[in-house]
């Protein structure tokens, strides 16, 4: 635990509170700093050992959320640098778990979003089917879906007090009508894009909280954290099961171990045991990584874990996959050849990718020639109404296309094919690879061509003008990926090298 940061101690700022998690100091009088420390509070009350790692871990999620979701709603960060605020000697003490943030009114309420029926309301529902005085249906279970996210405020304690549920009524009492509504409307949409987000990554956002501030002027923001596992109860969706309160990425494991200590829940709490600990950290981990991680990241790992283990033991996911409808944040053209399949490359879960068939279809639908395939339609229409966020044309050496193409002439090409465009720069491409490779085996020279071909592919997809928008707006990218089916090797296309290379294998 020599990484664990209980409590931080900077001297050249004035601290102005520690709360549970975070210590705040003075800027001037219009900022502030903000250490997110390693301390964890249950039942309101710190423990007394810290998470090695946490508010590192805490800072990197809500800086992601506040990035994400800013467009909703302003939020409290600068972008100033903590490290060029305090001394050199306290650096250290910065290092990845501050920011420095506008000097802002907080609300004195924490506002809740809640759902599904877990915790608190999950208790308040079975004794009197209702949730903070919303009256809910019948027949609801632990862990239920609600049929709409519910807005359940709660007062703001201090250190070692317990917050306190309350109803909208109260809470317009206490902020006024019209910020009330604000506050409400703010933070249902805040769940609603968070949630869609985080279940597309594998987690379920049961409910969290919000803390919001205001400025001089009025203006409402953003403030403390955003959607971390200490503000949030996060499940992994796939061992969500309605009635079950499933297993989550976030403090409940150490709650968990308080209810069976035999603990009051009175200050001060037991040491946690050191197995404790290191789960919990593995939990915050696990949390920081499905949030964060984009979907080729999956994919890429996913193939790491295939290439480890075998297809029996990934068989239940593969057939999962083709049960399972698809809404995915990736499409992978590849080549016409099915010996190769992405499903079994990647090791995917249901819903990470959409995989067209024939890469040699990628020409412009928008062409005089009229001609509006199936390999482009899926395309306009996974980037323009799914909004996909990635696109990868994948080939492999084996490819009966591509050897084709190396046997044929010039004077074989087709002339008013639909793809005749594509077949052209591929024939150039066919080529360049037989003016450098003269003399290499049919194998060598597929291999080189394949590559030549994904390429060409991509060079193509920037041609329609619906994807270079979004690849211009940073919405969208694009990936070249290679099977090498001999070496068993994934190999992508960088840039900057201007080759194909390995992923890392681990």
């Amino acid at each position: 635990m020599n990484n664990a940061l209980f409590q931080s101690d900077i001297k050249s700022l004035k601290l102005l509170n520690r709360g549970k998690v975070r210590d705040i100091y003075e800027v001037d009088k219009d900022l502030l700093l903000i250490v997110t420390t390693d301390r964890l509070s249950a039942f309101d009350v710190v423990m007394p050992t810290p998470i090695p790692d946490k508010g590192c871990i805490l800072t990197e999620i809500s800086n992601f959320w506040f990035a994400r979701l800013e467009h909703i709603v302003p939020n409290h960060l600068t972008g100033i640098d903590p490290a060029s605020l305090v001394q050199e000697n306290e650096s250290e003490q910065v290092a990845g778990r501050a920011i420095v943030v506008k000097k802002l009114k907080p609300l004195p309420i924490e506002a809740i979003v809640r759902g599904y029926l877990a915790g608190s309301g999950w208790k308040e529902y079975k004794a009197g089917r209702s949730v903070c005085g919303i009256h809910l249906p019948e027949g609801l279970g632990e862990a239920d879906k609600l049929p709409e996210p519910l807005f359940t405020p709660s007062t703001k304690a201090e250190t070692g007090a317990h917050d306190e549920n309350i109803s909208y009524e109260e809470a317009e009492k206490m902020l006024g009508k019209d910020l009330a509504a604000r506050v409400r409307d703010t933070c249902i949409a805040l769940y609603k894009e968070a949630a869609s987000y985080a279940r597309g990554q594998g987690i379920i956002i049961a409910d969290t909280k919000f803390e919001f501030g205001q400025d001089s002027q009025g203006k409402l923001y953003l403030i403390d954290e955003a959607l971390t596992p200490d503000s949030s109860r996060f499940w992994p969706a796939d061992q969500y099961e309605p009635g079950k309160n499933p297993p989550s990425f976030d403090k409940q494991y150490v709650r968990d171990w308080l209810e069976s200590s035999g603990w009051d829940k009175k200050f001060p709490s037991p040491e946690l045991p050191e197995n404790v600990v290191a789960k919990t950290t593995e939990k915050y981990r696990l949390a920081l990584k499905y949030l964060t991680q984009s979907h080729v990241d999956k994919l890429v790992s996913g193939y790491v874990r295939f290439r480890k283990n075998n297809y029996e033991k990934n068989q239940d996911l593969f057939e999962r996959l083709i049960k399972q409808g698809q809404s995915p944040r990736t499409i992978v053209v590849g080549c016409c050849d099915s010996r190769v399949d992405p499903a079994i490359v990647t090791d995917c879960d249901p819903g990470d990718l959409f995989t067209i068939r024939n890469v040699a279809n990628l020409v412009p639908p928008f062409e005089d020639s009229g001609k509006f395939h199936g390999t482009s339609a899926a395309l306009e229409y996974g980037v323009r109404n799914l909004e996909v966020e990635n696109i990868i044309v994948l080939g492999h050496a084996h490819c009966g296309g591509i050897k084709s193409l190396l046997d044929q002439k010039d004077e074989d090409e087709p002339k008013h094919s639909f793809i005749s465009g594509w077949m052209k720069v591929a024939s150039q491409a066919r080529n360049r690879v037989l003016s450098r490779m003269p003399g290499k085996s049919k194998d060598q020279q597929a291999r080189a061509c394949e590559q030549e071909a994904i390429l060409v592919s991509l060079d193509n997809l920037l041609t329609f003008p619906w994807i270079l928008e979004r690849v211009a707006s940073k919405k969208l990218a694009l990936h070249g990926w290679y099977f090498d089916m001999e070496k068993g090797e994934l190999l992508h296309y960088n840039p900057i090298s201007n080759r194909f290379e390995a992923f890392p294998s681990d």
